[in-house]
């Protein structure tokens, strides 16, 4: 046994030394803050939304300075969506991550999970507010063109909620 670790040892660094330096550049690492208040106009009455907090977005590419992947994180944050008419609110949790990967023929794949806000309905395309909990994951061919999307845990239509 102790023969064996020594002649893997050497033969690792040996490896480690003969292979090329990695092919892509060191990733870059930005805070982002949240965006401005918009006002949706997704439920039957106008609704503004204010997300509080930042994302981290942590960018991937390639020698030639092509994006390959992206990760994001958005830890924290929360969402409050004011019913205008009324100024019934709601705030929800908004964290997660979400992560794309793009192929050099620009097709790729995106992946959302935790909790958030998409509009509309990334499924069905039915108008509203929905919250997610759980992932959203999608792949798209080299023109933009969503060739899958699939969807586990929930997504609840928040004007509902803030219509009562």
């Amino acid at each position: 046994m102790r023969r064996g670790l020594f002649l893997l040892v050497p033969t690792v660094l040996i490896a480690l030394a003969v292979v090329p330096a990695a092919t892509a550049n060191k990733p870059d690492r930005e805070p982002v803050p949240g965006p401005d208040d918009v006002l949706l106009d997704q439920c039957a009455f106008p609704v503004l939304a204010h997300i509080e907090g930042i994302e981290i977005h942590t960018t991937f590419t390639d020698r030639a300075d092509n994006v390959v992947k992206l990760f994001g994180v958005f830890p924290g944050n929360t969402l409050t969506l004011t019913n205008v008419e009324t100024t019934k609110s709601i705030t929800v949790p908004a964290t997660g991550s979400f992560q794309a990967r793009f192929e050099p023929d620009g097709s790729g794949s995106v992946m959302v999970t935790g909790h958030g806000p998409w509009v509309p309905n990334p499924i069905t395309g039915e108008p509203g507010i929905w919250y997610q909990t759980g992932r959203v994951s999608a792949t798209f061919d080299a023109e933009g063109n969503m060739t899958s999307i699939e969807s586990t845990g929930s997504l609840v239509d928040l004007c509902i909620q803030l219509a009562a």
